[in-house]
């Protein structure tokens, strides 16, 4: 019942998708359709289970060299469509923004928030995470995490139209600039994985920040509250794959 009343709430504060909407099979985050029973769910998610470079993992790196820079490139400040998939709250942005990796451009897509983090570092868990989804011409995937930690309040996170929204403001009412999100850019974690929600796609090139960035508690418990329950999936095996950092 609390759960139920939790999901009521955060549909009251932004429109809600019904996950399965596209046809695609029922997923979720505990019971019968949770992460250990993803890949028996549908044919299309059978990677979740016998894939061999799965997302999240445990970010111990195994070589420290000089990584190539991730050029961030968001200059595109636009309003946000913010849409509860059911499984996270999505930030959709506006085109425009990319990074450039590798001699790649990627174009940001999207970026949703995880609480707590899906990927650990030194074995622990952060209280939230975020991902910033790009892709490229050739549909190739980056994924860009950064992880929070209790402290000051976000000012990006203030931007945001759920928490426009409970404030009693218009949730589309000014810009948000992206950049704000961000921590110091020199230092992050690489490693060749998947998406970490079913079909569980793998070839995703993940650049994971090492400097957490901040975020009141309230901020935090606000964002895993519209969703009522923890939305991350468990570290996954990192059999023969290398953590650069």
């Amino acid at each position: 019942m609390q759960r139920l009343l939790i999901w009521t709430l955060a549909t009251l504060i932004w429109p809600l998708a019904v996950h399965s909407s596209d046809g695609t099979p029922h997923w979720d985050y505990e019971g019968a359709e949770g992460p250990e029973h993803w890949g028996a769910l549908a044919d299309e998610f059978d990677m979740c289970s016998r894939g061999r470079n799965q997302s999240p993992i445990d970010l111990v790196a195994d070589i420290d060299t000089a990584l190539p820079e991730v050029n961030f490139e968001y200059a595109q400040a636009g309003q946000l469509v913010e849409v509860n998939t059911g499984h996270a709250i999505q930030e959709n942005v506006k085109p425009g923004n990319h990074v450039s990796f590798r001699g790649h451009r990627f174009e940001l897509q999207q970026f949703h928030f995880h609480s707590p983090s899906e990927h650990t570092v030194g074995g622990e868990h952060y209280p939230m995470e975020v991902h910033l989804v790009h892709k490229n011409e050739a549909g190739e995937l980056l994924v860009v995490g950064v992880l929070f930690k209790e402290g000051e309040r976000n000012k990006l996170m203030d931007q945001l139209p759920s928490f426009r929204a409970a404030r009693g403001e218009d949730p589309r009412a000014d810009a948000v600039d992206y950049n704000d999100l961000f921590p110091a850019r020199d230092r992050y974690f690489l490693y060749n994985g998947s998406l970490t929600t079913p079909p569980c796609s793998e070839g995703v090139r993940w650049v994971v920040m090492q400097q957490p960035v901040t975020a009141s508690p309230d901020q935090i418990q606000h964002y895993h509250d519209l969703l009522g329950f923890d939305n991350n999936r468990p570290i996954q095996p990192r059999n023969a794959r290398i953590v650069l950092d």
